[in-house]
């Protein structure tokens, strides 16, 4: 009865946040044409969002809001993360800092003068020549309005340039497959972020935790430091601790 594949499909759905056409499949055991059917079901209610290959939650792969609105959300919980990354950067002589409302607050952070900290976002830019009184260079390439930063293949090229001490991250969704983004050129974006860091420090919010967003840039044994402000389901925290991946709650 489709009733009871569609509150197999919701109930699987809650778990996963996520589901692929051929997953559906396998969990009620019907043909393509009949998932097909109850997805149309799914999605006509408003129940559901279609992707390419398959469905999430509403929301779940929803473009990120504007920056500078989202750079006003949970204020006081993104300054205690960044402070307790500064301590990493103060240490530094190069670090990376990636675009980010949660990573903009470290640069009020930042007391260490022979520092050269590089980025590719112009907020982080603004924010490290107001406060910081390190060296600072933000990567050359298109500027992408939306986003609030330079994009395209030139500054993913210009990184090789740099060998950073550390490189701080956000996200917009961590699970235990992995760490995820909004854009495809995330995808070469942070790998080669990941090439040219000693160590990578993740900046994590509890509202990113059990979250797959589009893109998956990132395994988790990528991740040497996690700052987060709230526990982590214990799968998650077993999983990053076989990644031996350091986590430090504030």
């Amino acid at each position: 009865m489709q009733k009871e594949r569609l509150e197999l499909i919701m109930k699987t759905l809650q778990e996963k946040q996520s589901l692929s056409l051929k997953e559906i499949i396998d969990l009620t055991n019907t043909s393509r044409d009949t998932a097909r059917r109850d997805i149309v079901k799914l999605a006509d209610n408003d129940l559901i969002e279609r992707s390419y290959g398959g469905i999430s939650l509403p929301n779940t792969f929803k473009k990120l809001d504007n920056y500078l609105k989202r750079n006003d959300q949970h204020v006081t919980d993104k300054q205690k993360l960044a402070k307790k990354a500064a301590v990493f950067a103060n240490q530094a002589n190069q670090i990376y800092l990636d675009v980010s409302t949660t990573v903009s607050f470290l640069s009020r952070y930042i007391t260490k003068k022979d520092l050269f900290a590089v980025t590719n976002s112009l907020d982080i830019a603004d924010q490290l020549i107001r406060f910081a009184p390190c060296k600072s260079r933000i990567l050359g390439g298109n500027l992408d309005p939306e986003k609030r930063c330079v994009v395209g293949t030139k500054p993913c090229l210009d990184i090789e340039n740099y060998s950073f001490d550390y490189a701080f991250l956000s996200c917009v969704g961590i699970d235990e497959q992995g760490v995820y983004y909004a854009y495809e050129d995330d995808l070469d974006y942070k790998a080669k972020i990941r090439k040219q860091s000693k160590k990578v420090v993740l900046l994590l919010d509890h509202s990113k935790v059990n979250v797959q967003h589009n893109f998956k840039a990132l395994k988790l044994n990528q991740i040497d430091y996690i700052i987060m402000n709230g526990e982590l389901p214990q799968k998650l925290e077993n999983k990053l601790i076989k990644s031996k991946t350091q986590m430090i709650y504030i």
